[in-house]
């Protein structure tokens, strides 16, 4: 029976037996033995693991410590072939395993020892990219989803340096009107920048149009649920390199990805009015990934734009916000009759040496994406409490009553807060009533 299995069972013996077996093995330690015996009785051999119950002393103690090193040292050789034959049978290798003697040895020893630190060696961790850039983009197109307003006027911009443009619409009127601006402003563009312009193509088709794209540009209506299914569409139709950006500054993106999976390259890239206005903001969706933000700026710059990277989260990013509190005023000032239109830009123009009056700026962006814009701005100030500060919406209504719902929506349709051309003028370039330009210019992608 093994020194461990004595130990452990002496653990449920009684608590009497180990006394008992001590006092025996005392007496036969002391009696005096037999002449045919040339060597000592060795002492039994469980006799530690009962002592080691018994109360101890400083005395015993020490004299415990002395009799096991003496009983050591008498009985090294037989432990040191019984280590060696245990050691052979498992397979292993005197020289690979310390002995069993030397084990005991440092366990019995009145001096600390410790082994010696295991020095790991520090490997750093393989990150994979989330996002790689794309490649060869000077000869992959750009896709703009929406030949509306906005959409037509970056193509101008992004064709302005030789590269290849896609613009995709459902309607082809929106086509038939985007044509000859494109023309018309792309040539004037690159002669006064003296760049060569790249080929803009139009397609109905949204897998054509994003099959081989580095950059998709979203510029469908401020519509939440729109917005949602023509991500996920685009984020599942797109090559797996390319980025894909709304230009929505009422809706954060973070608010228009459910449907999307590789958030890692969505984000919001607000542009103004290009090609004359050359700032674009930029801002993460939270998943963003920092190396495409970085990456974008650069190509941002090499068509002639000016990137600005929003730091947080922002409803409305950086200049929409200074923009919502001047228009807002604007609109109150008109709703109560405080001035004409036209009195407000020429205050506005005289006092900042501005081209444009904040009048006709809203109608060169169009009365209803103003009034959509600041229905989604209002809607989140009253999530927060903080509708108090804006004094309402009766600014939105007087816009929407008067306007919107007259079909009055600025330049695009002839007739705006300043713009009032005649029928005649207005049929001669084919101006059309707001409500049939914005059938025509809507993009409707929620069936696909």
């Amino acid at each position: 029976m093994s020194f461990s299995t004595l130990r452990t069972q002496a653990q449920v013996w009684p608590t009497w037996l180990p006394k008992a077996i001590a006092q025996a093995e005392k007496q036969v330690a002391s009696a005096a033995l037999p002449t045919v015996c040339k060597q000592p009785l060795p002492p039994l051999l469980f006799s530690a693991s009962f002592q080691s119950l018994l109360p101890m002393t400083r005395d015993s103690m020490a004299a415990k410590w002395n009799r096991t090193a003496s009983q050591l040292q008498r009985f090294q050789p037989h432990l040191q072939i019984r280590t060696s034959a245990v050691q052979c049978r498992a397979g292993y290798s005197t020289s690979r395993l310390p002995s069993r003697t030397a084990y005991q040895n440092r366990q019995f020893s009145t001096t600390a020892t410790s082994p010696p630190p295991v020095i790991e060696k520090h490997v750093e961790p393989t990150l994979k990219a989330a996002w790689e850039p794309p490649k060869d983009v000077e000869n992959r197109p750009v896709t703009i989803i929406g030949a509306g307003v906005l959409g037509r006027r970056l193509a101008v911009i992004w064709a302005s340096t030789g590269r290849p443009v896609t613009l995709y619409d459902e309607s082809p009127t929106a086509f038939e009107t985007a044509t000859p601006y494109i023309a018309d402003t792309l040539s004037l563009h690159c002669s006064n920048y003296g760049t060569h312009p790249g080929h803009v193509h139009f397609s109905s088709s949204l897998v054509e149009a994003v099959s081989n794209s580095w950059l998709i540009i979203e510029c469908v209506p401020e519509d939440l649920e729109l917005k949602i299914s023509v991500l996920g569409r685009l984020d599942r139709l797109a090559p797996a390199d390319a980025i894909i950006a709304t230009n929505s500054s009422s809706f954060a993106s973070r608010e228009l990805v459910s449907e999307v999976k590789h958030r890692e390259r969505v984000l919001n890239t607000l542009y103004y009015v290009p090609p004359a206005n050359k700032c674009v903001e930029l801002m993460s969706c939270g998943y963003t990934s920092p190396s495409l933000v970085s990456f974008l700026t650069a190509q941002l710059r090499s068509v002639g734009l000016q990137p600005f990277v929003v730091g947080n989260e922002s409803t409305g990013m950086i200049f929409p916000r200074l923009w919502a509190a001047l228009k807002r005023e604007t609109l109150l000032i008109l709703k109560d009759n405080v001035a004409k239109p036209e009195e407000v830009d020429e205050l506005f123009r005289d006092f900042f040496a501005a081209a444009k009056g904040p009048c006709e700026k809203m109608d060169e962006i169009g009365l209803d994406t103003i009034a959509a814009v600041e229905r989604k701005f209002l809607d989140e100030k009253e999530k927060r409490n903080e509708t108090e500060l804006w004094r309402g919406r009766s600014h939105l209504t007087w816009l929407e009553e008067n306007f919107v719902e007259e079909g009055k929506l600025g330049e695009k349709t002839g007739e705006g807060l300043v713009c009032h051309k005649s029928e005649a003028e207005r049929n001669s370039k084919g101006h059309k009533d707001g409500e049939v330009v914005w059938k025509e210019h809507a993009v409707d992608l929620s069936g696909m």
